[in-house]
């Protein structure tokens, strides 16, 4: 009887944790950016753990979203002013181009600054387009200062540099 209430609860546990799959996703999931101040370059680096997700869509959306927030939520902010984070959520899939829709738009396109916009807009787009079926993403938002809605492939960054998860370049 105790064997099969301890399976039981294992097999509880795996449901919760396959069901809040958020829970485990960090910068391993997906494309993140950052400076390569020794060479004055930004940089691109494909997480080791996205091909873990990448054939689904709404996995590497939580993915994003977790990771933003988690990244975010370590920056210093100002006057204790609550931010409240660009979140990603699918409007549909069709051509080879997924849509989405960027939630709190006014942070992405006003308090990232330029360049955290941009690396923001970039992490999206090569994370979506890690999916065999995705070639672009189309931003769907109200544009600011810092970023602009419309349709973003992995070559309009060519200004990054390309690594993959174990920091060889891109090619």
């Amino acid at each position: 009887m105790l064997a099969v209430a301890f399976i039981g609860a294992i097999f509880v546990v795996m449901s919760v944790l396959k069901n809040n799959e958020a829970v485990v996703y960090n910068r391993n999931y997906i494309w993140h950016a950052k400076m390569d101040s020794a060479a004055g370059v930004y940089t691109l680096v494909r997480g080791n753990k996205i091909g873990h997700i990448n054939k689904d869509v709404h996995k590497l959306i939580s993915a994003l979203n977790k990771t933003v927030e988690d990244f975010e939520s370590t920056r210093p902010q100002g006057d204790s002013v609550k931010a409240v984070f660009p979140q990603i959520t699918l409007q549909k899939i069709e051509q080879q181009t997924v849509n989405v829709q960027i939630a709190n738009d006014q942070y992405l396109t006003q308090n990232m600054g330029l360049d955290g916009a941009q690396d923001y807009l970039a992490e999206v787009t090569f994370t979506l387009t890690e999916n065999p079926g995705i070639k672009a993403v189309n931003f769907i938002f109200i544009a600011g200062d810092h970023a602009m809605q419309g349709l973003y492939t992995r070559e309009s960054f060519t200004a990054y540099k390309i690594m993959i998860d174990d920091g060889r370049k891109n090619l």
